[in-house]
């Protein structure tokens, strides 16, 4: 099955760069309480242009993210890849079961520089880690979390094409692009709409946001989100 947004993020979309990223946090928690299972994946960009520093910005994200993630019961799963001129699996969605785990792998993956390889970063993703085999559940909505800092220049002309193969499998797709002047492959890697799956930030620290409060919200029943079509 294929998954649309979540309509409540066609309100937020209309708010500054911060606030869209605050509301995509809580996009999480929304999924955990309306759908409680999720099997999730990140990729991150590890690039030359990225830098050691940015790295860790990106993986405080991701542990920000994860925050209010249902890990230790195994409702969520959570894989994560990096990936510069070549990709690295740094472990799958059924590597870890507790949160301190994940975070803990989280906080040792390095940074490898290199190339922008996003196309052969989506070809891992949808077809190595979402695999019953590494821990992918029948019946369970897929969601990969992409963050990039640039376009791709390593087998360029795959990177879209590899990001409709994973959307095509049932794989909802959000992109984050950080300082792009250039939004089109992001644009082109998120599920569609891409005004409601591609969120821009002008520079790394534009992810602190992430820490500001995050606001409760209750789901009073799958009608006030079309996840699952």
């Amino acid at each position: 099955m294929i998954y649309d947004a979540p309509l409540f993020i066609v309100y937020f979309i209309r708010h500054a760069r911060i606030l869209l990223l605050q509301y995509f946090y809580l996009f999480l928690v929304f999924v955990d309480q309306c759908f409680p299972k999720v099997d999730l994946v990140f990729i991150l960009d590890s690039s030359t242009s990225v830098g050691g520093e940015n790295y860790g910005k990106m993986k405080d994200f991701v542990k920000k993210f994860l925050h209010s993630a249902n890990i230790d019961n195994g409702e969520v799963r959570v894989g994560l890849l990096s990936y510069s001129t070549t990709v690295k699996v740094e472990f799958q969605l059924n590597s870890y079961a507790s949160k301190t785990e994940v975070f803990d792998a989280v906080d040792a993956v390095p940074w490898r520089y290199g190339s922008t390889n996003t196309a052969d970063a989506l070809n891992t993703m949808h077809a190595e880690m979402f695999t019953d085999a590494n821990g992918d559940r029948p019946g369970v909505p897929n969601i990969c979390i992409i963050m990039t800092d640039g376009v791709s220049n390593i087998n360029y002309q795959r990177t879209i094409p590899e990001a409709v193969t994973a959307r095509e499998n049932g794989i909802h797709i959000y992109a984050i692009g950080i300082a792009l002047h250039d939004l089109r492959e992001v644009n082109g890697i998120a599920s569609e709409p891409a005004s409601l799956n591609v969120f821009a930030v002008d520079w790394f620290d534009e992810l602190e946001g992430l820490d500001e409060k995050i606001y409760e919200a209750t789901c009073s029943g799958n009608s006030y989100f079309q996840f699952f079509l």
